[in-house]
């Protein structure tokens, strides 16, 4: 590989991206897949891994440092120097994209969205003062853009990069497509065998679209269920399907043979079971599938996404749904303790 290429399975495949698409360093891959032998055996199922995206970054950790990458190399190749983006009170997208903006000189602004609130809340909040993130609330849906725009009239338009909620727009996408084509080489290198079956928490669809587009390119034989946290008025199949869309559109500039969007929409089944009552509301479910989990494993579980994700595992298995499949739950909740040293 050249020296000057970046280390990522996106770039190996197709070296000729590193000319069109920017990128910024910012995790430690591959993650690891590790199997959870006492949770298979609890739930009935004869395969069971959990895919560790909470250890992504030294720092912290999450689904949102591989989104991160594209995006904030985007801001950086564009000249910014302020980035925006939006999430609930307790986002860990808006934690992890001011953190790495601190690291990066960026200076973040975030628009914060009404939440229960609750401890993760409040402790989210305190990581947003020693980050110094510049918080704007829209206290309804209506005013977010309000609230957007006073922070980039603050900045200065021409220097604002925004990131919208998730991360989730084509160029955030490329980072699990990227996570797809790292999967394969875990596959064709034998530590791991093909999943049939991916569990994966549903918010503003990035993951997913970025995800099954990447299996799709790698021939990966697999499905993908999006368990959904947010409500159905965001259109979630829409909205995955026009996030599959631009980033086909995105790789398809540069490179060829990019599959089309109906054969990667048809590898992901976006649920709404577990929803409840709504975002950040726990169900009794995701209580309990969190309990197994962390019983199991020792890792820590969000409530509002990977408690719901692990609800539909495990109702299915206990449906007799998952019999004989080799099943990955992909984690993408932080695990990394908050050190304020990192930070300051």
């Amino acid at each position: 590989m050249s020296q000057d290429l970046p280390n990522r399975p996106i770039f190996c495949r197709w070296p000729e991206l590193a000319t069109s698409v920017a990128f910024q360093a910012l995790g430690s891959f591959p993650t690891a897949v590790e199997p959870s032998d006492q949770l298979a055996r609890e739930l009935g199922i004869a395969s069971l891994s959990v895919k560790r995206d909470d250890l992504s970054a030294a720092d912290y950790g999450g689904n949102k440092v591989r989104k991160l990458e594209f995006l904030l190399g985007d801001a950086l190749a564009q000249r910014k120097s302020h980035v925006v983006t939006f999430g609930g009170m307790g986002s860990n997208h808006a934690i992890a994209t001011a953190l790495n903006c601190k690291k990066l000189g960026l200076t973040c602004g975030a628009v914060l969205t009404p939440e229960p609130e609750t401890d993760a809340v409040r402790t989210a909040i305190e990581r947003h003062k020693t980050l110094g993130t510049q918080i704007e609330i829209a206290h309804d849906y209506g005013t977010i853009r309000e609230a957007a725009d006073k922070l980039a009239q603050k900045f200065g338009r021409e220097n604002t990069y925004e990131i919208p909620f998730g991360g989730s727009s084509p160029v955030g996408a490329l980072g699990f497509v990227n996570a797809a084509l790292e999967l394969k080489g875990q596959i064709d290198s034998g530590d791991i065998a093909a999943p049939d079956a991916i569990y994966l928490a549903c918010g503003t669809t990035g993951s997913i679209a970025g995800l099954a587009l990447g299996l799709a390119i790698a021939e990966i034989n697999c499905t993908i269920e999006a368990v959904q946290v947010t409500p159905d008025s965001l259109k979630p199949q829409q909205l995955a399907e026009r996030l599959v869309t631009g980033a086909s559109n995105i790789l398809a500039a540069t490179v060829t043979e990019i599959p089309t969007v109906k054969d990667v929409t048809a590898l992901f089944n976006i649920r709404n079971d577990q929803l409840g009552e709504g975002y950040a509301l726990p169900t009794e479910a995701c209580r309990e599938a969190a309990e197994l989990f962390t019983s199991a494993t020792g890792l820590p579980v969000s409530l509002t996404y990977t408690a719901k994700a692990l609800a539909a595992l495990v109702a299915d298995a206990r449906k007799g749904k998952l019999r004989g499949k080799r099943v990955m739950f992909w984690n993408t909740y932080n695990s990394q303790p908050w050190e304020t040293s990192a930070v300051s």
